[in-house]
């Protein structure tokens, strides 16, 4: 087997300070650059304030992007979500970073957790549109299987330009759990020429990530984000969770594409 498998990471844990998480610009660079020359090809990053809360000030998420980008190569995948009561135009700014290549498009809402991610059809529509007129490639969130369902409409309507990048996020309280069934299913149902990833939220190791891989994953995500707890450990460090899910795909008989083959898988 000898696949090329996209490495993204996802530096930065919604919880704010404690437990090594990277909030400051600083922090979150230096990690980042440390994945890459650990074969990381794309960050997927949120703008964050000086506590780490989502927020409409560009400037520290601008500074890290210039820091990360003057010591290597890596896709930003500029972040559009997470839970916060910033408006639609609001939540895609970061969108317009001169770097970004890519931007993360949530499909619909759900309960997370206690909370309810709101993610309306008109505001979906709203990202697409401003992703196109800035240039950057989407990549359709996918939480639920009804979201699939709607991403299917969208593309339908000719908003979503194929071929299309799909991003499967598995164990979000309460959207879809993992199961190899489950992403059997989610697979049928994609366009052809459909690229797609796996995103494994608390995940304990990367037996599940492997599993992805073997049933056709183009990208797998890790990082403090999604979970800094892998095979009985908890990481001091992005680089770490990246090095450590690496070393486990080549043991499968993966090999790990670069940043210039994830651009012509990603953006071609």
């Amino acid at each position: 087997m000898d696949r090329k498998i996209i490495l993204a990471v996802a530096p930065t844990g919604g919880w704010g300070r404690g437990d090594n998480n990277p909030i400051t610009p600083e922090a979150i660079a230096r990690d980042v650059i440390a994945c890459a020359e650990a074969g990381a090809a794309v960050v997927h990053m949120h703008a964050r304030n000086e506590k780490g809360e989502l927020t409409t000030d560009l400037t520290p998420f601008l500074t890290t992007v210039a820091s990360i980008k003057a010591s290597c190569d890596i896709i930003l995948e500029a972040s559009t979500g997470g839970l916060s009561n910033l408006t639609a135009t609001e939540r895609v700014l970061p969108a317009s970073a001169p770097l970004a290549e890519m931007g993360s498009l949530n499909i619909g809402s759900l309960n997370f957790g206690d909370a309810v991610y709101q993610n309306s059809l008109p505001d979906v529509r709203f990202w697409i549109d401003e992703m196109a007129r800035l240039g950057v490639k989407p990549s359709l969130e996918i939480f639920d299987t009804g979201h699939l369902e709607t991403a299917l409409h969208l593309i339908q309507e000719g908003r979503v330009a194929a071929p299309c990048n799909f991003s499967f996020i598995f164990n979000v309280r309460w959207g879809m759990p993992y199961d190899p069934a489950l992403l059997a299913y989610l697979k049928s149902r994609l366009p052809s020429g459909s690229r797609w990833g796996a995103l494994l939220i608390h995940s304990r190791d990367f037996s599940n990530h492997v599993g992805a891989a073997k049933a056709g994953a183009t990208v797998l995500r890790v990082g403090f984000e999604d979970s800094f707890n892998y095979n009985g450990k908890s990481a001091t460090s992005n680089a770490e969770l990246v090095t450590a899910l690496r070393t486990e795909l080549e043991a499968a008989g993966f090999s790990i594409a670069s940043v210039k083959e994830a651009r012509a898988l990603l953006l071609g």
